[in-house]
């Protein structure tokens, strides 16, 4: 396995990729796969298990059922081939169905799952491959490039190293360390509102007839959404604009707003 090392010319790797969340991890097991030398450096001394995207859509499962992830990681979420737009409390509703496109995909549903579980799916199959070297703990401070490849910068070990590769992908999120030490924007626009995201074990789903794993509610006065996971659901709040956000987070705040 190639090691670390501190030359300024010889590359330790073909590629580094920063960044082990699930576009790191799968860009990572790809090139190993094909027999290029990769390094892959997350900051991050583990996975992390909050709560972030939890649903995988057609065209994301078919893609990871080519590289062999597909099926582990829908037996560990919730198939849910319907979803719906429903009015709240009437319980009026537009059901979705994506039985529909059968002939357009090989998974004509949504999986329920959370992003974690497909991140330790694609590290164990990362860490497999004997092409590949995985830095949990290790922090990109910085990079410069030349004509013959690329030198980062790396902290959070016992010592700062220095790692050489020919190529890098960033994929170290929306303050990508990379971008920045390129000098590169991050084009686009962000949406002008606050998410409060909760979760319950509350069994919403014997309480609100027809209810599908993945519901976008109206009500008089807003909106929010039910999404189920394994075990319980994430329920998706849009905050009241006539009181501060803080006084909105409390705990008796969010069991009111449940109620």
């Amino acid at each position: 396995m190639p090691g670390i090392q501190s030359s300024s010319s010889k590359s330790d790797f073909e590629v580094v990729v920063v960044g082990g969340g699930p576009v790191g991890l799968v860009t990572a097991l790809l090139l190993a796969r094909d027999g290029v030398a990769t390094a892959l450096i997350e900051k991050s001394a583990d996975i992390e298990t909050d709560l972030r995207a939890s649903t995988f859509h057609p065209p994301t499962l078919d893609l990871l059922d080519d590289i062999g992830l597909a099926d582990p990681l829908i037996a560990q979420g919730l198939v849910s081939p319907q979803w719906q737009v429903r009015l709240h409390p009437e319980g009026d509703r537009a059901v979705f169905d994506l039985a529909v496109i059968a002939k357009a995909t090989r998974h004509p549903f949504r999986v329920q799952c959370e992003q974690w579980k497909l991140s330790r799916l694609a590290l164990a199959a990362l860490r497999a491959q004997p092409s590949v070297k995985v830095l949990f703990g290790a922090e990109v401070t910085g990079l410069t490039q030349d004509e013959d490849g690329v030198t980062l910068d790396l902290g959070g070990l016992s010592a700062p190293e220095k790692l050489r590769a020919r190529f890098v992908i960033g994929a170290d999120g929306a303050r990508s360390v990379v971008r920045q030490a390129l000098g590169l924007g991050f084009g686009g626009e962000t949406y002008p509102e606050t998410t409060l995201l909760a979760t319950t074990t509350f069994a919403f789903e014997d309480h609100l007839e027809g209810l599908t794993n993945i519901a976008y509610c109206w009500k008089a006065g807003g909106n929010f959404s039910l999404l189920r996971v394994p075990g319980r659901w994430r329920v998706s709040i849009y905050p009241r604009e006539d009181m501060p956000v803080e006084d909105q987070i409390t705990d008796a705040a969010i069991e009111a707003t449940l109620q």
